[in-house]
């Protein structure tokens, strides 16, 4: 459907770019706030590496919520989740968090709905930009060896902790996903923790999606809608080799994710 682009749109078009442009900088200027002034004395104070991680991982979360809060406020997002979908996350324990990965801001708002939750980053968001120093202090990347990954969770998940990981490993394509990696499976299986799936929908996400041009924005502001799905237990594959179970259940986690696409809640043309 062709939008008529009148003068209001054009001013509401610029605000959108405007506000996008001031909260990527605040956001760079908080991660470096919140790294030197706040990680790094805790950092000095803990005990030992993962008792850092996880007191971090646990401000960390408050501080995106109370970030993400503010892009509401201003009218730059919205968000959409069930009262009882956002208490499955809030109170997920010993569980592994998969997602599709439409946008940019999909890591940053599923770190809001998680208290303490390790993540599988993407190995680039490591290296040389604002977010490494955060990236490699409290998350693993997918390029970790598999054995040094799964020795991580396995600490983690059994203190019932959470981790989450996109099993496309990168922004999904405007013509949908991308194939899926047995990652998650794989830990799920060897550390005997089911997996949540979640469907990440909402409106067209102009500007933050994969290849999409920075100058780019909805004009009528971003929504996002998160919908917790069936667990996925690794015992339902037990019957199987290892390499196939991890085919298999990696399949079925696609397969729910998969099922969203068409479902009446995604709103596909704001």
């Amino acid at each position: 459907m062709k939008m008529n682009k009148t003068p209001f749109f054009y001013i509401l078009y610029a605000y959108r770019f405007v506000t996008k442009l001031f909260l990527f900088l605040l956001f760079a200027v908080g991660t470096f706030f919140v790294f030197v002034f706040i990680f790094l004395p805790i950092k000095l104070l803990s005990k030992d590496e993962f008792s850092f991680q996880k007191r971090a991982r646990k401000i960390l979360h408050k501080c995106v919520r109370f970030f993400v809060s503010f892009m509401k406020i201003i009218g730059f997002l919205k968000i959409k989740i069930s009262k009882e979908d956002e208490k499955k996350l809030l109170f997920a324990k010993s569980a592994i968090i998969v997602a599709n990965h439409p946008a940019f801001l999909d890591s940053f708002l599923l770190i809001s709905l998680l208290p303490c939750t390790d993540f599988v980053a993407k190995n680039d968001l490591s290296k040389h930009n604002f977010l490494s120093p955060i990236v490699n202090s409290l998350f693993m990347t997918n390029s970790l060896e598999f054995e040094k990954m799964i020795e991580r969770s396995k600490k983690n998940l059994e203190s019932g902790g959470t981790l989450a990981l996109f099993p496309e490993g990168t922004r999904s394509l405007p013509t949908g996903q991308n194939r899926y990696k047995k990652g998650a499976a794989r830990v799920s299986l060897a550390t005997s923790c089911p997996i949540i799936p979640v469907y990440i929908g909402g409106n067209k996400k102009i500007g933050l999606g994969k290849n999409d041009n920075v100058f780019r924005v909805n004009p009528n502001g971003y929504i996002y809608e998160f919908k917790v799905k069936e667990t996925v237990f690794p015992s339902e594959f037990d019957s199987f080799p290892d390499a196939i179970a991890a085919k298999r259940m990696t399949a079925k986690i696609r397969e729910i994710l998969s099922d969203e696409n068409n479902a009446s809640f995604i709103i596909q043309n704001e």
